[in-house]
This record gives C-alpha cells, sequence and structure tokens, in this order.
C-alpha cells in the first residue's frame, strides 16, 4: 500500500485525524520459534505486541526502548496546555497497523513574518514507530510557506528537537521542555530572525561564522550553505540548525550541536540593542533558545 503523504497546509485551521487511533495500549513479549512440536525462545528479539488485539506488529531487538505513541503526544499536550498560544490544530496519521504514528502540531495565532511575505508558522513535528522503520523524531520549529495559496510548503526554522535510534533512554521530556522555550519566546525569536535575514553573509564570513565548529560537522554545514546558497545569517542558521536536527545520529548530539549553533550565531553576529534579551545567559543551554 502507497503511502499517503502529509499535506501540511489542510489542517492549518483544524484537527485531522487518520488511521487507528494512538491510545492503544503496547507490550513487548518474547519471541518463540517452533521446533519439533515445542517452543524455544529466540535470542535477543523482543515482540512488540497490541494488547488490544493480541496482534503482534514487529519484532525488534532486545535492546530496543518501548516509546508510546500516546506518551508522546501526552507529554506536548502538558507542555502547551500552560501557555497562552490560541487554538493548536493537529494531525495526528497512524497507520500500518498502529506500528506508525505522525503528528504535526501547528500553532497559527503565533504567525509571524520574517520578511514581507514570509510568514513563519511555530510547528511540533513529531514520528514514532514501533516496527524500527525509521527513528523516532522530534523536531521543534517554524513552516515557512512558499506559495501564495498555502498549497505547497517548503524551508523551515528548526530551533530544536532530535532523531535518534530507539535505543536507551529517549529525552521526550526534556522536548517538551524545548517546545515550551519556543513557544514563549517566538515573537523575539522572529524579530532576531529579521535581523538576521538582513545581514549578508560572503564566504570568508562563512569561515569565520563556523570556527567554533570542529570536523565533520563543520564541513557538512558549510558545504550546507553552499549548496542552498545561503546568502545572510538567518539563511546559514537555518542549514545549520536543519543538520543538527536532520542528519546527527544521536539525541546526545543533536543537543549539543544545537547549543552550539545557537552560542556561536548569537555571539558572533550583531545582534540590535533592542533584541539583547534574547541573548540572556539563561536562554543559551537550551537548543530552542534563538
Amino acid at each position: 500500500m502507497s503511502r499517503l503523504p502529509v499535506d501540511l497546509s489542510a489542517h492549518i485551521n483544524q484537527t485531522v485525524e487518520r488511521g487507528h487511533p494512538a491510545d492503544f495500549p503496547v507490550a513487548l513479549a518474547p519471541v518463540f520459534v517452533e521446533r519439533g512440536g515445542s517452543y524455544e525462545p529466540v535470542p535477543h528479539r523482543r515482540a512488540v505486541i497490541r494488547e488490544d488485539t493480541g496482534t503482534a506488529i514487529a519484532v525488534v531487538s532486545n535492546r530496543y526502548s518501548l516509546v508510546l505513541h500516546q506518551r508522546i503526544l501526552e507529554i506536548m499536550e502538558e507542555a502547551i496546555r500552560p501557555l497562552e498560544v490560541g487554538p493548536v490544530p493537529r494531525g495526528i496519521f497512524v497507520d500500518r497497523q498502529g506500528a506508525r504514528m505522525r503528528a504535526l502540531f501547528k500553532f497559527p495565532s503565533l504567525q509571524k513574518p520574517v520578511r514581507a511575505g514570509d510568514p513563519i508558522c511555530p510547528c511540533l513535528k513529531i514520528q514514532n514507530t514501533y516496527d524500527g522503520t525509521s527513528r523516532i523524531s522530534i523536531y521543534i520549529g517554524a513552516f515557512r510557506f512558499v506559495c501564495t495559496n498555502l498549497a505547497v510548503g517548503g524551508g523551515g526554522a528548526f530551533a530544536g528537537g532530535f532523531m535518534s535510534v530507539h535505543a536507551g533512554e529517549i529525552p521526550i521530556e526534556e522536548v517538551a521542555a524545548q517546545l515550551a522555550s519556543y513557544l514563549r519566546g517566538f515573537a523575539a525569536i522572529v524579530a532576531l530572525y529579521a535581523a538576521w535575514a538582513e545581514i549578508a553573509l560572503s564566504p570568508d564570513d562563512v569561515r569565520r561564522l563556523l570556527e567554533p565548529f570542529t570536523g565533520r560537522h563543520r564541513g557538512e554545514i558549510e558545504r550546507g550553505i553552499a549548496v542552498q546558497r545561503a546568502a545572510t545569517v538567518y539563511e546559514a542558521y537555518n542549514v545549520a540548525t536543519r543538520y543538527a536536527t536532520h542528519e546527527t545520529r544521536s539525541a546526545r548530539t543533536a543537543f549539543e550541536l544545537l547549543a552550539l549553533v545557537n552560542r556561536t550565531f548569537q555571539k558572533q553576529v550583531p545582534v540590535p540593542a533592542a533584541l539583547d534579551s534574547i541573548t540572556e545567559p539563561d536562554t543559551e543551554p537550551t537548543a530552542a533558545a534563538v
């Protein structure tokens, strides 16, 4: 069955849910193989079982960390609830008998323009699977529309989140704290983006800006800036944060690299005096602080 696309503009002002509900109970169970009329355990493997139907929806490694779809959604809801952010339309899409969940939360009341004709809307993108077909990913950022009728979306300003395999401890609560911080400061963040969008970057500027970065990360970000022809600080920042959230291999690396991106851009790029409060020390350690 072909994968149905998530239309980012279809639910800009409404909530959309498709497929199975995300709140069904799931558990890990041993895997057995039949040999000569008896059953022997399969080492290093576990089955992901839907407890409501008894269906085995995946077989995974014994190192697999089970992160429930509904638990992720609940933690994000808890982070949003105390904030005054207006209506929060969302799309929640579950398929493969519940093995995959994709969700998009939007915050249209907070939408603001970085430049004339370039509005950005805060959003939260989540993907989780029980069958190991993709990593767990949570991205905090802002969605940009690239045509006037909102039919096509593209680009983005990613400020936090991570992508990680299902192994070890998954820092969902830390991401929720990032989300709350990002939404509370979104107006000031957009003002900083607008200031950066007016500052041109030469190749020499890019090299100086990336001096604090080392090894592969520096090379990949520099190449990304060249390929995207990022000519302003804002465009270069988008390249750097997208690399951190989409191309790194662990949650730890994503968090550390995002913190470095934010500290570096804030320190090395002139900030208008009216925006000095954005770069106070208490905001620096958080990957969502821009």
